[in-house]
Order: structure tokens, then sequence, then C-alpha cells
């Protein structure tokens, strides 16, 4: 038995008390199905009250889109089934494809929108009259749910977002402060390897965090701004400090003073707290040292690369330390340069995949009409909740590699559910009268299943017998027992899942590793688009994308161990090579004539090596891509010191040609 914290105690009384209440309210004003609202109560509770609160106003949306679906085409369409069926297939898989397509809780109104058009619709096809009356009670069944859930867990001892998103802060920042030390003091692989997953699995949870904020009921929630440019500088400092580990590595024992003072003075200032007063100074020293640098041979452009990658890493960290001084105290100071950041830093995109989405939606749709085939040709007067039920399982674990294990595990745990519900449906409920009495018999149930909602890996078996339990006794005003109903419905859900599982397995479910393989795809796809563009996008944007992708890709990687055809497979690698990429077309608009001409036959080699990588050539990069980045190195080396340009070429050429020979200038000429 795992062990609760007062959190996870509070969360199970809340959530009871905010279903409770529903159901109250929803008896008192006679909604046809009250149970509707206390199982949307327990759905929309989380741990976190800003999380409740966004996906609160992300369900009242849905759930109207949806409603207003329902309404207008069931009456369009009832007097021919297959149309409307197809309509309706169409709608969910549709609005599922256009949600997968936004990774963050926003997409839950088009997901939502979409199931609650099949659970109004079928249902409604035997009393089309009745549709919008029957999309009116659904809304406001599940809008008592979702203001009931809120109240309670916004009123009654609510755990701000804000105290959750500083302590992933703080740790977080204190993570890049540990590697950059790690790095700066030539610490073995295995922390390196520890500090980057922490840093890259970290990435994605923030955002996610950070997407509540604005709804918490705390302060903190007037620092959305602060906390999107704190995110932004430390998603920049995983591909700067993977870089700075890589020149580190090159140059192994740092014997120049000044770069061995530089690297000194650098890690006294990150054991200081890394203020931001000291580290600009620390920055004009270390730009200054490294155009000293120009025109020599390899080691004084590593050492160049090596210390234009510290100038950069300290000014990352300081601002990063002074805006999480400004998230932890809204009143405190800024600069008006990180204060106008604070207003322009916007909500970075996250890796999405368009034809995964749209054979996502065509899964969702399929199964939905094959449902309806066997309820139409059965006669089955219950046979509407099939369809229903096959639209909410494909919605429901859509996002997943391979969602049949976890469709079958909530459909196992649903089954677990029925003899509870069997129990109390004709043993428990005919013996009691009252209100308060049916709230005492469904204490015990509802807070134990309670408990296990808040744990990442109990979530899914808790919701599923939590649901089974509360939808099979629907609950309405008027009792009655009925075993030949409850049998009925259920088997509906069951023939919904089958239906769900068949042709998900079929068109969508993919292994781990091919998982991996259409990660580094779209990763290599990117990186090749970006090196035939002209324009460098944003570096903070850019890598936002990369680093989600990292920390889909890591465990990933792990779990598929020594597969022959992701041996060797280094996406920190990848990483660096756009950001050095973003690099080389910075400075590109900087230069002009032969050093410009140089830097894009550099930027088409590339581009050229990672398209053939995405169409499944794996091959090391061809020579002549070594011929070029020499070339464009001895050509930038001749012209106005422009520290990006040198440092993404020596960055290019170190890791696409970590084991090439040393630079040598006069041959490249």
């Amino acid at each position: 038995m795992p062990k609760f914290d007062r959190w996870t105690l509070l969360f199970s009384v809340n959530s009871f008390a905010a279903a409770m209440l529903a159901l109250w309210i929803g008896f008192a004003v006679g909604l046809p199905r009250p149970y509707w609202a206390m199982t949307t109560a327990y759905i929309v509770s989380q741990p976190l009250a800003g999380a409740v609160r966004s996906k609160a106003l992300y369900r009242v949306l849905g759930t109207m889109l949806g409603g207003a679906a329902a309404v207008a085409l069931v009456p369009a369409l009832v007097n021919a089934p297959v149309l409307l069926c197809l309509a309706l297939a169409l709608w969910v898989g549709g609005c599922l494809a256009v949600s997968l397509l936004d990774r963050t809780p926003r997409s839950y109104v088009l997901m939502l929108a979409g199931y609650t058009a099949a659970i109004i619709g079928f249902p409604a096809v035997s009393q089309p009259s009745a549709i919008f009356d029957l999309a009116v009670w659904r809304v406001v069944e599940i809008g008592l749910g979702i203001v009931c859930a809120t109240l309670v867990h916004s009123l009654v001892f609510p755990r701000p977002v804000g105290t959750v998103l500083r302590a992933r802060l703080t740790a977080w920042l204190g993570e890049a402060d540990r590697w950059a030390l790690d790095v700066l003091k030539g610490a073995d692989a295995q922390a390196f390897a520890r500090d980057r997953r922490h840093l890259a699995a970290a990435a994605s949870e923030i955002q996610m965090l950070a997407v509540h904020l604005p709804f918490d009921t705390s302060r903190l929630r007037e620092t959305t701004g602060v906390v999107r440019a704190l995110h932004e500088r430390l998603l920049i400092l995983i591909p700067l400090l993977s870089g700075l580990s890589d020149r580190m590595l090159a140059l192994k024992d740092v014997r120049d003073p000044a770069a061995r003072q530089a690297l000194d003075a650098v890690v006294a200032w990150i054991e200081a707290g890394a203020t931001r007063g000291p580290g600009l100074e620390l920055i004009d020293h270390l730009r200054a040292e490294a155009a000293t640098r120009r025109g020599g041979d390899w080691n004084a452009l590593l050492v160049e690369s090596l210390l234009v990658r510290l100038a950069e890493t300290v000014q990352a960290l300081a601002e990063g330390h002074a805006l999480m001084v400004r998230f932890e105290d809204p009143d405190a100071p800024l600069s008006p340069a990180l204060a106008a950041v604070t207003v322009t830093a916007g909500r970075r995109r996250m890796h999405s995949d368009f034809p995964l989405a749209l054979l996502s939606g065509a899964a969702a749709a399929i199964a939905v009409l094959l449902s309806c085939a066997i309820w139409i040709v059965s006669g089955w007067s219950d046979g509407a909740t099939a369809p229903v039920m096959a639209a909410v399982f494909c919605c429901f674990f859509a996002a997943m590699d391979d969602p049949v294990p976890a469709i079958r595990s909530f459909g196992i745990f649903t089954l677990v559910s029925l003899p509870l519900s069997a129990l109390y449906m004709f043993a428990v409920l005919p013996a009691i009268d009252g209100f308060p009495l049916l709230v005492l018999t469904l204490a015990p149930p509802l807070l134990f299943i309670g408990l296990f909602i808040p744990n990442p890996k109990t979530m899914g078996a808790a919701l599923a017998v939590l649901m089974g339990f509360c939808n099979a006794m629907a609950l309405q005003e008027t009792f009655s027992a009925d075993f030949a109903s409850f049998l009925n419905v259920n088997l509906g859900q069951f023939v919904g899942l089958g239906a769900a599982i068949f042709v998900t397995a079929a068109m969508r479910s993919m292994s781990i590793d091919a998982g991996a393989r259409r990660l580094l795809s779209r990763t290599w796809k990117g990186l090749a688009r970006l090196a035939r563009a002209r324009n460098a996008p944003e570096p903070a944007a850019f890598a936002a994308t990369l680093v989600d992708r990292l920390g889909l890709l890591t465990p990933k990687l792990a779990a598929v161990g020594e597969r022959h055809d992701l041996v060797g497979v280094d996406v920190l690698r990848d990483l660096r090579v756009g950001m050095n990429l973003v690099a080389v077309q910075g400075a590109r608009g900087e230069v002009s004539g032969p050093a410009r001409a140089s830097l894009d036959a550099v930027l088409d080699g590339i581009g050229d090596h990672y398209a053939a990588l995405s169409a499944g050539r794996r091959q090391p990069p061809h020579a002549d891509l070594l011929a070029r980045l020499d070339q464009a190195l001895t050509r930038m080396g001749q012209t106005a010191f422009v520290p990006g340009g040198v440092t993404g070429l020596v960055g290019l050429r170190r890791n696409l040609f970590p084991d090439a020979p040393a630079f040598n200038p006069e041959p490249a000429a």
C-alpha cells in the first residue's frame, strides 16, 4: 500500500465533497442525469488549484462546442442514419487530430468537443426532436460538476500552482548551476548525463505548469511573463552547457593561462550565487579575451569558441537568477532590458506531428463507424453506448505511441468496478433512503479511490474504476434497479472498447523504437530545413522545440536499448548542431562576399546531410563538408570579429567530424 501525504488526503476529501455537492444540486433542481455532474467533478479535479480552474474553463468551452455540433448534426441527418454516423465520426476524428497538434492543456477544448458530440448525439437518435433539450441538460450537468470542483478546490486549502512551480524552477536553476560547475571542473560523463537528463525532463513539465499559472490562486499568477522569460533562458542553457562540455573535452586540460583564469573566474562567480552585476563584467572580459584569438591555429579557435560559449553561459545564468528573484518577489527590481523581455516572452512551440495526428483522428473515426455498424446491423436498442465509448477511448489515449495497452487496462479496471456497482445498485441503495445516507454509503469507496488519482502511475486505473462505478449506478432522482438494463448498457461499453482496440491496433499503434525513429526523423527534417533557410530563427524558439523532442526521445532511446539502427544516435549532438546552425545563420547577415558564400556552402552541405538521414540513409557526413567547414573558418578568420560565426563553425566541425585532424588554415585557403 503506497503512503499518502496530506495533500493526497486533502485532494480525495475535496474531490468527494465537490462530487457530493454537484449530486445534491443535481437532485435539487431535477436534472435528468445528476450522476454526470458527480462524475465530471472527479474528472475535472486536479491536485493543483490553478490546474482545476484552467481545465474547468477548457472543459466548459469544449462541452459547449460539442453540444452545438450535436444540435446541428442530429436533426439535419436523423433520417439518414449512415450519414449521421459518418458526420459524427468525422467530427470526433477531426477534433481529435487538431487537438493533438497542441500538447498543452488547451488541446482539451477540441478533444472534449469531439467526444461530447458523440455522447449527446448518438443516444439522441431515437428522440431527435429533443436534441436541443438533451444538449442543454448535458452542458448544465457537466457545467455543474465543473463549478463545484472549481469552488471546492479553490476555496478549501487550495494548493497553488505557483508554489509547485517555484520549487521546480528553483531545482532546475540549481541543476543548471551544478551542470555548469561539473563541466568547468571536469566531472565524469555520468554526472553530465544525469544533469542533462534532469534539465531536459523538467523543461516540458515547467512549460505545462506555466500554462496554469494565470489561473492560480496565489499572487504568483502575476509573474507569468517572468516564468516564460526564465524558461527561455534555461532552455538555451541545455545546448550551451552541452557545447561547453564538448569544448572542454576537445581542449582536455586547458593550458592557456588566460583561458584557465577565465574558467576559474566563472566557477567562482557561480559558487558566489551567479548575480547579474558581476556577471556583466565577466561577460565583457570573456568577449574581449575571445576577440584576441582571431586568425590562430585550431587550438586558438577552440579557445576562442570556449570563451564565447562561457560568455553566453554566464549571460543565460545571470539573467536566469535575476528572473528567479523577480519570480519569488513580484516587487523586486528588474533591469529595463529584462523587464521588456518579460512583456514580450511568448509561449514556445512544442513538438507536434501532423501526419500522426491525422492518423489518430482517422483511427478514432473508423472505430466509431465500426461501432455504429454493429449497433445498426444488430438492431440493438441500447447500442448507442458502443460508438460513444469508442470515441471516448480513442480520444483519451491518442497521444501515446501504442494506445492499445492503456485502452485495454482502462477496460479491465472498468470491468473490475462492475461488481462493486452491482452490489450498490441491487443491495446497498435499495436499503437506504435520503441523501445523507447516500453520502455515507458512497464515502468509503469514493474516498479510497480518490487517494490514487493524484499519482500519475495510478491515476488511469483509479479514474477507470471511479467512472465505471459512478456511471454504472446512474444515480437519478427516481431510483430503479433494472438488471437487464445494467447488463445491456455495460455490454455496449465493452463493444466500444473492443472496436477502439481493434482499429487502433491495426492503424495507429507503434512500438517504442518506431516512435523513437519517427521523432528522430522529424528532428533531422527540421535541421535540414533550418540549414537550407537563410534567415536565422530566434534561438530560444528553436531550442524550445528541440529540447521538447529531447525530453520525449531520451526515455524512448533508453527503453529500446542497443537496437542496431539506433546505436550511435546522440540527440544532444543534434541539438548542439541546431544551435550552431542558428549562430552561423545569424553571422551570415553580418558578412558579405567570399565569407558569406563559404557559409552558404556549409549550410547547403549540412542540409543535404540531414535530409539524407531523415530519408533513412544513415551515413557519416561527406568529406566535402569538412573541406567547406575549413574554408569557411579560414574566410571568417579574415573578416571582422563576429563571435557567433566562428563559434558556430567550430561547433559544427566538432560535432559532425569529432575525429577529424586539427584545422589548418593554410591548406583550407
